[in-house]
């Protein structure tokens, strides 16, 4: 299982989503973003403007060259300015979360014993 991110113009956001959306999925959530990134970040990711929806998709190993394929074939996502798309491994999100809550823990009890 991978977590799929994907930050796209608002104009193929309905696109994108259909896309992922046919393969084996078990999660898929949008949330509009703004950014303030400037200008020389946003051209190097291709993003181009600062309004952009990002999706986030559960999605399973074996679908991620799929859907890859059909983003660039079907929605020509490789120019500059179509959005950008990555995936990242569940375990590594949860060993971050795991190690971000343990912190928070560690904290709130060395407080308490003051």
């Amino acid at each position: 299982m991978k977590l799929l991110i994907s930050i796209v113009p608002k104009d193929i956001h309905d696109d994108v989503v259909k896309i992922i959306g046919e393969s084996t999925i078990d999660y898929q959530t949008s949330i509009p973003g703004k950014g303030t990134a400037p200008l020389e970040i946003l051209e190097y990711f291709s993003i181009g403007e600062s309004e952009r929806d990002v999706i986030l998709s559960i999605i399973d190993d074996q679908d991620i060259q799929i859907i890859f394929n059909r983003l660039k074939e079907e929605l020509n996502f490789l120019e500059s300015g179509r959005g950008v798309a990555f995936t990242a491994s569940i375990d590594a999100l949860t060993k971050l979360g795991y190690k971000y809550l343990y912190h928070e823990l560690t904290e709130e009890s060395s407080h308490g014993k003051k």
